[in-house]
């Protein structure tokens, strides 16, 4: 079995001995057999195991039986205690998924700290079997059906070729014990229903149905690499850049056959789900501003795009600017310079705005679009509200957002970049005037 292992090892490009690994050991049976198969493939083991507290005294026995192990094989030994259900509380996660987050990260620590090359976990051939099911259960994409990988950055798994009864089948040949964790019989875990319950369902119609799937997986590992190429060549024509994200052109997406996978390729990373790819997909030609959210970004379907980018808080802040004050830096860039002149300006640039400064209320103030604002816009006598200003001009949520408004006193002087309000236009009579130019 060592050798199939290192074949597999150098099939995969995995780190190859005597590399220092962190050998992740729970007691059980696949995480024993895996660091004594490292050991006689003569890497540099560091024993690392989880104390998850979940099943009382035998979680602290199984602790035991891993320090026992490690010093009896004169490895490096390091624990971690971790309260997993009140982590899962406070994260609103399952404590699948929370022990999961505690172990990894954990690990991550351990194999900087230690100068590790990578992670070993002993994921095999049946957990293959068992995550394909689970993932089609949960709803997936291409990725989610083509199993587990021999490597996930930092992480490898060095058994996924062997089945669970070949682990145990090579422990007893080493008259080695291990430890059962009496959950694994337990069906309350997604897991386990799975292996205890769909499976033997499976394979009393299909005794051969786990070699099935892993054919299966095989297959769609192949296809998952024409997709991923495909995915390359079509996302860069759809994606710009945007503000702190990045548009989709609504447009150049419709043509596209296959929507719904561009877009879950697109947006799942960014936490959203593939109810809210197909709620994206069914709005694409209503109106704008339709808003999804993830926990980290949000979606703005505008009128010709589709603007993705991430949550930030509101800007209440007020920014003020004294008299004869040259420049601001934050939250934008703006510069102040003022001259004498009885000429009047023509202004073709909508980055410069020319005021009178002898109109001027100081400081003056730069803030945020507020429901309410209004103006009046150069060349017009009536009041306009700011909102209405937005509409005529088109402009989507994320602009509106964005857009920040020059104020003296109550009155609005200028809309940042676009337009300022007539009552500061300078005339025939203004002898003082303020340039103010957005950088």
């Amino acid at each position: 079995m060592t050798h199939t292992v290192q074949q597999f090892i150098k099939t995969n490009n995995l780190p190859q001995a005597p590399s220092k690994l962190i050998v992740a050991v729970s007691g059980g049976a696949d995480s024993v057999a895996l660091l004594h198969l490292l050991i006689n493939l003569d890497y540099e083991c560091v024993v690392a195991h989880c104390n998850f507290h979940l099943r009382g005294k035998d979680s602290d026995n199984d602790a035991q039986f891993v320090s026992e192990l490690a010093s009896k094989l004169q490895l490096p030994f390091f624990i971690k205690d971790f309260d997993t259900k009140a982590y899962a509380q406070t994260h609103k996660l399952s404590i699948e998924m929370s022990a999961r987050e505690l172990r990894y990260n954990w690990f991550e620590q351990l194999r900087t700290e230690q100068k590790a090359a990578a992670i070993a976990v002993a994921h095999h051939a049946d957990d293959v079997v068992e995550t394909f099911l689970m993932n089609i259960t949960r709803g997936t994409g291409i990725h989610g059906l083509t199993g587990i990988k021999p490597r996930n950055g930092n992480i490898i798994r060095p058994l996924l070729h062997l089945t669970r009864s070949e682990i145990e089948d090579y422990l007893k040949t080493l008259q080695q014990t291990f430890v059962t964790d009496y959950t694994n019989e337990e069906q309350i875990f997604t897991r386990n229903k799975i292996r205890h319950t769909l499976i033997p369902l499976f394979e009393a119609i299909n005794p051969s149905f786990k070699n099935t799937i892993q054919a299966t997986i095989k297959h769609l590992l192949e296809v998952e690499t024409l997709y991923n190429k495909q995915i390359e060549t079509i996302l860069p024509t759809l994606i710009q850049p945007y503000n702190k994200g990045f548009s989709i052109d609504k447009e150049l997406l419709q043509k596209q056959p296959a929507i719904n996978s561009l877009l879950h390729e697109i947006l799942s990373p960014l936490g959203f789900s593939q109810a809210n790819v197909q709620s994206l997909i069914k709005c694409l030609n209503g109106k704008s501003g339709k808003q999804f959210y993830s926990s980290t970004h949000r979606i703005v379907k505008d009128r010709q795009l589709i603007i993705v980018e991430p949550i930030q808080e509101k800007e209440d802040t007020i920014y003020y600017i004294e008299k004869n004050q040259q420049e601001l830096t934050t939250p934008i860039q703006l510069s102040f310079n003022y001259s004498t002149t009885n000429k009047l300006v023509i202004n073709k640039k909508k980055c410069v705005a020319y005021i009178d400064a002898n109109k001027l209320e100081f400081p003056l103030l730069l803030r945020k679009w507020q429901k309410g604002d209004f103006f009046i816009p150069f060349g017009m006598k009536g009041k306009k509200k700011l909102s209405d200003f937005f509409i005529d001009k088109k402009y989507n949520l994320t602009k509106k957002e964005n857009t920040w408004l020059l104020f003296s006193g109550k009155n609005l002087v200028w809309v940042v970049g676009e337009e300022i309000d007539n009552r500061y236009r300078i005339t025939t009579v203004s002898r003082k005037i303020l340039k103010i130019e957005l950088r």
